[in-house]
């Protein structure tokens, strides 16, 4: 649901600085465009942080243990880890 927010502020930004540009003056567009970019950020927090699934947790896992040069201290501490969760 993040992509039509996406291109809302894209288009949004597109129109607001053609309004900007035809009117004319100073760069009002600035500050609605800073506070939208914040707001759209702050959402895109959200939106990433609810889609980490476990297959994207092991995937990610995966690929720093293939790039690791220590991996019996990565074993260790994915040994100690899942120990605490058992308990």
């Amino acid at each position: 649901m993040f992509r039509p927010h996406l291109w809302a502020f894209v288009l949004g930004n597109l129109a607001l600085n053609a309004a900007n540009w035809f009117v004319g003056g100073d760069w009002w567009a600035f500050w609605p465009l800073v506070g939208w970019g914040l707001v759209l950020g702050a959402h895109y927090l959200v939106y990433k942080s609810r889609r980490v699934s476990d297959r994207w947790v092991e995937e990610r896992t995966e690929d720093v243990r293939s790039k690791s040069y220590d991996r019996a201290h990565i074993d260790s501490i994915e040994t100690r880890y899942s120990d605490t969760e058992k308990k």
